[in-house]
Formats: structure tokens, C-alpha cells, sequence
């Protein structure tokens, strides 16, 4: 990984994401009561749009980077 490379991470941290809400998908099949609907609510449902936006500037940066690099190289 580059040092100005968020890519990679950003690509792990969606990885890491879409794991976890597939896990959480198949749990539905053997913990579907109030205490996973809690669960959901409060813990699962508040972080995805912070991850959402946690990658959007992640490209958004990744773009600033790459052009600073650029202009420095030239």
C-alpha cells in the first residue's frame, strides 16, 4: 500500500461491512425476535450510513491525494 493509497483500506473496511450484514442476514434464519430487532436498531442500523460516508471521502480524498502527488511530480 502507498502512503497515499485509501483505496486498499477503504476497499477492507467495505469488505468488512459487507461481510458483517451477510452474517447478520443468515443470523435471521435462527435469531428473529425483539432483542435482534434491538439489536439491529441500535447497534447495525446507525453505523451504515457512517460507513457510507466514512468511503465516499475516502474516494473524495483519494482524488485530492492523487492530484497533490501529481503536482508535486511535475
Amino acid at each position: 500500500m502507498k502512503p497515499t493509497d485509501l483505496h486498499s483500506g477503504a476497499a477492507r473496511i467495505r469488505h468488512a461491512m459487507e461481510e458483517l450484514m451477510r452474517v447478520w442476514e443468515d443470523s435471521g434464519d435462527h435469531w428473529n425476535d425483539s432483542v435482534s430487532e434491538a439489536f439491529y436498531r441500535e447497534r447495525l442500523e446507525p453505523i451504515l450510513p457512517i460507513v457510507k460516508n466514512t468511503l465516499d471521502a475516502a474516494g473524495r480524498m483519494q482524488v485530492l491525494l492523487d492530484s497533490a502527488r501529481r503536482d508535486l511530480e511535475s
